[in-house]
């Protein structure tokens, strides 16, 4: 899928980014016949230079009303995760579901290390730690791009989605 300057978009783990320009960039380093988007990423200074051909994942960010939607959804949202015991293994399935930037797949994620740990909490035992790295990264992306599309802070998505399902509660 070609974007277009002026795009919002999520591109692999950087985020939300805007597509400031496509073309030829003449700065050292890059192929000089690729076209490239010039990304400058919304949640920091910088840009960021990817192929128009690039195989990491782009995507527009998910409108306003998209995102409400997804909120009202989030209480149907499976927290069941069949995650491997071994650490090495848990951390390519979490990997594996970050990747793809779905929202709701980042949802479940949040979801199933959350009721771990409190399941956990209560057996005084501790949560292991690629549970709640790729939780942090999950919340990360998806408040990113839930704080975009509802114009506020990152910070401030997790208050609005537990006021929105109290409210619908």
């Amino acid at each position: 899928m070609m974007f277009c300057v002026n795009d919002y978009v999520v591109y692999g783990n950087e985020g939300v980014c805007k597509v400031e320009d496509i073309g030829k960039p003449s700065i050292s380093g890059l192929d000089k016949q690729k076209e490239y988007y010039t990304l400058v990423p919304f949640y920091r200074k910088g840009k960021i230079y990817t192929p128009t051909d690039s195989t990491i994942l782009m995507r527009k960010v998910i409108t306003k009303e998209n995102a409400e939607a997804l909120i009202s959804r989030i209480t149907e949202i499976s927290p069941t995760l069949d995650v491997p015991r071994d650490s090495k293994l848990a951390m390519e399935f979490y990997k594996s579901l970050v990747k793809t930037h779905e929202c709701e797949k980042l949802i479940s994620i949040i979801k199933h290390v959350f009721e771990k740990q409190k399941t956990l909490v209560a057996e005084k035992k501790n949560v292991p730690a690629v549970d709640l790295r790729y939780m942090k990264i999950a919340e990360d992306m998806l408040y990113g791009e839930l704080g975009f599309a509802l114009n506020i802070k990152p910070t401030d998505v997790r208050g609005y989605i537990i006021r929105s399902c109290e409210m619908e509660g």
